[in-house]
């Protein structure tokens, strides 16, 4: 999710750069702090970085760096100009007491395993952990028989496998010098892994070499992830962000400056080699694009994705407040349908409890003029019964005063 939301942010954020560079690119005075490690003054790249780079504070550390070194600082950039000099456990937990405040970014840069540059890698990697981060450099070096300065361990890295959410890191740049560089990898669960197939979240490849990069073993330890006289696409450059405390890690296969010759325009040391005439590259443009990217915008954007993502998060969960809440209407919906059908049922009796009833009252109608039938016949009965008695008590009476005369008239 964070990818595809930087990824919108980034073509807002180039869109209205196009408005106004001065306003989005230059509106403070980031201090960025390069730890030259060994060193005794600037060296030449370093010095053109400090007088093109005007609108940075520019500040170096020679020797050990202390807290009070990085105070105030945005960015620092770790080189060692001496390789035999590790970063100690007491710089490093200034380095990390500085960085865990948050809004920071720091390039640690490596070099090759050949020869005393190797103790580089190891140096780098010390920081790299000690910090937390997920980058690490692979003990080999890499080499590019096609883009290259005149040999293939002079490397020119490519821009055409950015991930595309910081293809604007590389505008203007197709290649970087990178002179006899190391491999960054990724370090996961107690793993390490090829960032070209296995990006951790929050890691981005910036820079590789070309297709047809080559592996190279010069001491031990053998490489962690590749194997020696692999072909391939070997990352040179990595990001990682921090979308928590808005931190930014880059490491590198070899140094902007202050080692033998560094990306950041190094036409202007050797241009018969890497001018316009030669073999260009843009390791200058590239340099200033990060450099501007991680002490002026890449917080606001940082910062834009947070509340982006904490907003879709808000959002899935009303969806799916919505949807238990569609889910609800959906059963009582049901419920309702069932009670209809119910209702519809209960109407369907009670119509046939009212066909009975109609029906029962014709019946109890009928009985009721079969009643009334039958008390006219009683009455007509119990009338003639009346008449036939008075007959028979006539007739009675009459034959006792017959009997009564005409008996002794009939004895005489």
């Amino acid at each position: 999710m964070k990818k595809r939301i930087l990824s919108i942010l980034l073509l807002t954020t180039l869109a209205l750069s196009l408005c106004s560079v001065a306003a989005l690119s230059f509106a403070a005075n980031p201090r960025v702090v390069v730890h030259l490690k060994g060193a005794y003054n600037p060296d030449t790249q370093l010095t053109y970085v400090m007088n093109n780079m005007s609108w940075v504070t520019w500040s170096v550390v020679y020797d050990d760096i202390a807290a009070s070194d990085l105070t105030g600082a945005d960015m620092l950039i770790m080189v060692q100009a001496n390789s035999t000099l590790d970063f100690n456990d007491d710089e490093l937990a200034a380095i990390k007491s500085w960085f865990e405040k948050g809004g920071k970014a720091v390039w640690v840069a490596a070099d090759s395993d050949f020869g005393n540059d190797a103790l580089r890698q190891a140096s780098a990697n010390s920081a790299l952990e000690y910090l937390g981060s997920a980058l690490r450099i692979e003990a080999a070096s890499a080499e590019d028989p096609v883009s290259n300065g005149g040999a293939p361990d002079m490397v020119l890295g490519v821009s055409d496998n950015v991930d595309p959410e910081f293809a604007h890191l590389v505008s203007g740049v197709e290649r970087g010098l990178f002179h006899g560089p190391g491999i960054v990898i990724g370090y996961v669960g107690g793993s390490y892994v090829a960032l070209e197939t296995d990006a951790p979240d929050g890691v981005y490849v910036i820079m590789t070499t070309s297709d047809v990069g080559v592996v190279v073993d010069d001491s031990e330890p053998v490489p962690e992830v590749h194997e020696a006289g692999a072909e391939g696409s070997f990352p040179l450059m990595a990001m990682e962000v921090d979308y928590d405390s808005g931190n930014i890690v880059i490491a590198t296969g070899d140094a902007p400056f202050g080692q033998y010759m560094g990306l950041y325009k190094p036409e202007m040391i050797w241009p018969d080699r890497y001018g316009v005439d030669a073999n260009p590259q843009q390791g200058g443009r590239l340099f200033e694009n990060i450099v501007d990217y991680v002490t002026q915008y890449g917080g606001m954007l940082i910062d834009s994705v947070n509340v982006i993502e904490a907003k879709e998060g808000e959002i899935f969960s009303l969806e799916g407040e919505v949807s238990g809440l569609e889910g609800e209407v959906s059963t009582l919906e049901y419920q309702v349908s069932e009670l209809e059908g119910d209702v519809s049922d209960l109407e369907a009796d009670v119509s046939g409890l009212e066909g009975d009833i109609g029906g029962l009252i014709v019946q109890i109608a009928g009985l009721v003029e079969d009643v009334a039938g039958i008390e006219v016949a009683l009455a007509a009965a119990q009338s003639s019964a009346g008449i036939w008695q008075m007959y028979a008590i006539a007739t009675l009476v009459l034959g006792a005063v017959v009997g009564y005369f005409v008996g002794p008239m009939l004895k005489k």
